[in-house]
């Protein structure tokens, strides 16, 4: 028999999200100046778009924002596996019964 699991942590999935654009912020804000400048020196005409200005204006920013949501969210992720984890233990946790008193002999 298949033991119930346990619900997922719904945070873990946000983590993982917040994560990933992360990872791929960075790798644009790195790469996406380099890429314009060799464009740019082989002769060829870059257009300008809004979202790139942006990324190579602002892209410090939108990384810094995404390092506090997955700080929030790895605090708040693992505060509720703690909290289920303290509620499974009370839910486990029962008062043994009492032994009766042996009576003593005369």
């Amino acid at each position: 028999m298949s033991t119930p699991s346990e619900p997922r942590n719904p945070f873990y999935l946000l983590l993982l999200l917040v994560s990933l654009l992360f990872v791929i912020t960075a790798l644009a804000y790195a790469l996406v100046p380099t890429l314009e400048g060799m464009a740019y020196d082989a002769g060829h005409d870059v257009e300008h778009s809004a979202v790139r200005d942006s990324l190579v204006n602002d892209g410090w920013l939108w990384l810094l924002i995404e390092v506090a949501a997955i700080v929030v969210l790895g605090l708040a992720s693992m505060g509720y596996d703690r909290l289920r984890s303290l509620q499974k233990e009370r839910s486990q946790a029962t008062i043994p019964p009492s032994k009766p008193e042996e009576p003593t002999s005369p």
